[in-house]
């Protein structure tokens, strides 16, 4: 008897210029920034299968890329730059690029979520 595996990608949206609260995703928390826990919490969670930040900002970029090798980056159209574009919009062009059975999607703002 196989076992079925369900693949679950973690979806995180970030925009590298907050436009209510300013800098929210490099808001220090701990001497980290705020989306480094999150993150982490992710991929260290067994249920996730694949871990993707939806950003335009080249800092979370290389942040990323730095302390977070596992992660994939999904690099946001200029079309879905702006603040007034709904998060719907983004998350159907993150699901459109990446490939699993589910997502779960989440802030950078849940640094305490286990």
């Amino acid at each position: 008897m196989s076992q079925i595996r369900n693949s679950v990608v973690a979806l995180i949206p970030m925009r590298h210029h907050s436009e209510r609260v300013k800098g929210k995703n490099y808001r220090d928390f701990a001497g980290r920034p705020l989306f480094h826990y999150i993150t982490r919490t992710l991929l260290d969670c067994p249920l996730i299968s694949q871990v993707a930040i939806d950003t335009d900002s080249t800092t979370i970029t290389e942040y990323v890329s730095k302390h977070f090798r596992g992660v994939d980056i999904i690099e946001r159209p200029e079309h879905l730059r702006d603040g007034e574009i709904p998060m719907n919009d983004i998350i159907l062009h993150d699901i459109s690029v990446t490939d699993s059975e589910f997502y779960l999607q989440t802030h950078s703002t849940n640094p305490l979520l286990r």
